[in-house]
Formats: structure tokens, C-alpha cells, sequence
């Protein structure tokens, strides 16, 4: 496994609003499953507050929710290429995310590992459901 980012390596206030964002969320059951074994991905990796990285992972659902102009609820009715489509899509914003607040550029290429391995963690448990 490669060296973790850790929590120092973010801006400390944008981890403060992103705890402060998951707090307001609501997700269905199976969402709630997906959403938090991508947290615990994201956790392997990078050291930050439990709650920081579930309001990352919230905003960019939020994001990708409004580009798309649709919700989560509608993957469930997708074929599994779609799925893994939309939650690629999805994972790009995430990754968009991190990187914004990440203080070292140079941690850039752990943030690529943790979002392709959630996309491989998906494809395998969870796309073909």
C-alpha cells in the first residue's frame, strides 16, 4: 500500500466546512452502505476526521447531482456500464475535491490511487448488484 496522506496535508478550515456539510445529509439505505465503504477507502489512505471526508464525498454527490440534473436514486435503474460510469463521474469530482484542498501538490498522484481503487472496490461489490 502506498504512504498515507495525512491530515496536516489538508486546509484545516476546509476540513471544518466539510464536517460541518455531512451533517445536513440524508441518503437511502443502500446508498448509506456504498456511501461509507468508499469513506473507509478514502480513510485508508488519507488521515482525516471520519465526518471531514464523508462532507467531501456529500458535496461532490451534490455536485455531480446538480451537473446531472438528477439524484443517486435513478443508478438503481441503470445498467451496471452506466453505474460504473456515473460513480466514475461522480469520483472525479471527489478527486477534484481533494485536490483543491490538498496544501502539497505533490500528494496529488495518493489522491488518483484512492479514487481508482473506489472505482475497483465498486466495479466489483457493488456495480453489478
Amino acid at each position: 500500500m502506498p504512504e498515507r496522506i495525512t491530515g496536516e496535508s489538508f486546509k484545516p478550515k476546509a476540513l471544518k466546512a466539510a464536517e460541518k456539510y455531512f451533517k445536513n445529509v440524508h441518503m437511502s439505505q443502500e446508498q448509506h452502505i456504498i456511501f461509507n465503504e468508499f469513506v473507509k477507502i478514502v480513510l485508508k489512505y488519507i488521515k482525516m476526521d471520519e465526518l471531514a471526508a464523508k462532507g467531501i464525498g456529500w458535496r461532490a454527490v451534490s455536485k455531480w447531482q446538480l451537473k446531472h440534473k438528477r439524484d443517486l436514486l435513478g443508478l438503481e435503474h441503470e445498467t451496471p456500464d452506466e453505474r460504473i460510469k456515473s460513480i466514475d463521474q461522480l469520483l472525479n469530482i471527489v478527486k477534484d475535491e481533494l485536490i483543491k484542498i490538498l496544501e502539497d501538490p505533490n500528494e496529488k498522484s495518493l489522491v488518483d490511487i484512492v479514487i481508482e481503487d473506489i472505482l475497483e472496490f465498486y466495479r466489483k461489490e457493488f456495480a453489478y448488484r
